[in-house]
């Protein structure tokens, strides 16, 4: 058996015949063995050839069937095949080449493939057959190019060649092509969400910070300077609260529609967040040319937006920073960013460039905020008490509550310059929570020491964020049912720039403080921007003149025309006037005789602790007294 698998295929079945005869022949008594031995071997031979013929036949079948089957593969695939020569000639074409390029494969052959691509894209495909020649190993390249289809579109392909020109059948490179459409379309819709402002269809921060990186590289190339402005919207937020979020979107796409109006179209416009843009204005001309576009922009943004069929107004205020050598795109924007706060701070609507002095003030402005929150909780502030005088009698009709603080190295620090931090980082409700509570047990305690006509009236001033906090409602309750004090004794100071917010969320909040039984009044009344339509809705009881409007009063040949004004329109509608800032005695005569009956200020008394205001206000009418800076004043007797 072993020797049998060892013989060649095809012989075994000779090899049992030739036995056979030997057989045979033996039996039958041949005697020329020499003739059967041939015999056999021309019988192993014959069957041997037919065996072999068989082979050859089933080799050839399986070959037209695996031609057959290949030639179904390439003629149906979705890759266009193509074998094309060193010079892109195209020699061969599957017939995908139909739904892929609009063009029957026969039309390809001929062609050569580098007058299909784009042509921007040429360079690319020449150096990609440039590589493929020079491969020697027959590995494969891959490039992604545009084609050019018959009726004009472009179609995105991937291509994959292969350097097959020492095979004898194929001599040439085979690339294969597959549309990449729908892939590529993907990877841009992605690419734009990455870096662009889904709302606004602008750049976004990280792309504008990567440009901005770009530009500053430039810089030391450049001859011309370069500039980023920092945009942020004014009053942006009373939008959303009084015309909704839909609005407030609306007001984003109409104001990047404006900027794209005010720049060059290489310039670069962006969305940073909320309602924050940034411009990169590159290869200006001068600084001066910087500050035009700063301007132009102002102007585009303070024309009404019509939105939702009514007209919107805000403004913008602008940060303006250059681009120096060896900054990075972070401190540019943050440069821009500073310059923009201070230009808010001074006034809003304007713009400011920044200058290295700005960062030390805003480092003095971090240190104060963080001073300004440890104050709140280490209850550094104090009250002060200035007493609202009768004009005719002299008698004492109540006292406006002052938040003061004395830092404990710092010395005393102006309201002007902590009350505003306090509004922006929303320290000003909680101390003005404690300033209410505060007054209302103050009063309280004065009204048994107080022997006047009528019960003393405490003022409180309410900041513009704490009035509308939601907690506002439950806050006046709390101080008032803590300290017991009768809420006809509290008067509620807002600002005039309050009633500018949504009139009707405003008066809804101002009913409900009415409906506890307390008395409301407008501070600085005169110089806001408040309609007098709206004087008549709000349950206003109190109309305090501005000291700016009471410095004329009692002045020789001058006219206190706004101050009679006020006085004539609180009469008319039966609201109370009180005029701030009296400081000689010809203004409370000159007050007086104009129908004002309240007055406070430097003449009567200045601010004074509590203590104090017992022993020199309670109980007794007023004297003349001299005018000191508040300030001034305040400091003198802190170190005292």
């Amino acid at each position: 058996m072993r020797i049998l698998a060892t013989l060649p295929e095809g012989s075994v079945p000779a090899l049992i015949i030739g036995v056979a005869c030997i057989i045979f022949l033996s039996q039958t008594g041949a005697r020329n063995l020499l003739s059967a031995g041939a015999f056999i071997a021309v019988a192993m031979v014959l069957l041997v050839l037919v065996r072999r013929v068989a082979s050859v036949k089933d080799d050839v079948t399986i070959l037209a069937m695996s031609e057959a089957r290949f030639r179904s593969l390439v003629q149906n695939s979705s890759d266009v095949i193509l074998i094309v020569e060193t010079d892109s000639t195209i020699r061969y074409a599957s017939a995908s080449a139909r739904k892929v390029l609009g063009l029957h494969s026969k039309e390809l052959v001929g062609t050569k493939l580098i007058n299909h691509v784009h042509p921007d894209d040429r360079p690319m495909a020449n150096r990609f057959f440039l590589t493929l020649n020079e491969s020697q190993n027959g590995e494969p390249g891959v490039q992604d190019w545009r084609l050019l289809r018959t009726d004009g579109s472009m179609v995105w392909t991937e291509n994959t060649g292969t350097n097959l020109l020492r095979e004898p059948t194929v001599e040439g490179f085979v690339v294969n092509t597959r549309d990449v459409s729908e892939r590529r379309t993907l990877q841009t819709r992605l690419a734009h969400q990455a870096f662009h402002d889904e709302l606004t269809r602008l750049a976004n921060r990280a792309l504008f910070l990567n440009r901005v990186g770009h530009t500053v590289a430039r810089v030391p190339r450049g001859k011309h300077p370069s500039a980023v402005l920092f945009l942020d919207l004014d009053d942006f937020k009373k939008v959303n609260d009084s015309l909704g979020h839909a609005v407030g979107d609306e007001l984003l796409v109409a104001t990047a529609a404006r900027l794209t109006t005010c720049v060059r179209p290489g310039d670069t416009i962006a969305r940073l967040g909320g309602d924050e843009f940034a411009v990169l204005l590159e290869d200006v001309d001068g600084m001066a040319d910087v500050v035009v576009v700063a301007e132009r922009i102002s102007a585009a943004v303070s024309s009404p937006f019509h939105l939702s069929g009514r007209d919107v107004f805000v403004g913008v205020s602008i940060g303006i920073a250059s681009l120096e050598m060896g900054d990075s795109p972070d401190d540019v924007l943050r440069n821009a960013d500073l310059a923009m706060y201070f230009a808010k701070s001074r006034r809003k609507g304007h713009f400011a460039v920044y200058e290295p002095s700005m960062h030390d003030q805003m480092m003095e402005h971090l240190e104060l905020e963080v001073d300004l929150r440890g104050a709140v909780e280490r209850n550094e502030f104090e009250i002060e008490y200035q007493p609202i005088v009768n004009l005719v009698t002299g008698e004492v009709h109540g006292a406006e509550a002052l938040l003061r603080w004395n830092h404990p190295t710092r010395g005393y620090v102006p309201p002007s310059r902590f009350v505003e931090l306090a509004e922006e980082t929303g320290l000003i409700i909680p101390l003005g929570r404690w300033v209410l509570k505060e007054a209302c047990e103050r009063a309280r305690d004065w009204h048994a020491h107080y022997r006047g006509r009528r019960p003393l009236q405490m003022s409180v001033n309410l900041s513009a964020r704490h009035f509308q906090d939601p907690s506002l409602l439950q806050d006046v309750q709390a101080a008032l049912g803590d300290s017991g004090l009768e809420p006809w004794a509290l008067t509620l100071e807002i600002t005039e720039s309050v009633l500018m917010h949504s009139s009707e969320s405003t008066l809804n909040r101002l009913r409900a403080l009415k409906g506890l039984g307390l008395n409301l009044a407008i501070d600085d009344f005169g110089t806001g921007y408040s309609s007098l339509g709206y004087l008549q809705q709000f349950p206003i009881d109190v109309l305090k003149i501005d000291r700016s409007f009471v410095e004329s009063v009692g002045v020789r040949d001058a006219d206190p025309v706004l101050a009679r004004a006020i006085i004539a329109l609180g009469r008319t509608l039966q609201i109370e006037t009180i005029a701030e800032g009296i400081e000689r005695p010809e203004q409370r005569d000159g007050l007086r005789t104009l129908g004002c009956t309240l007055g406070q200020g430097y003449y009567f008394a200045r601010p004074m602790p509590p203590q104090r205001f017992v022993a020199e206000c309670l109980n007794r009418t007023f004297e003349p007294m001299p005018t000191v800076d508040p300030d001034e004043e305040y400091a003198i007797r802190r170190r005292a």
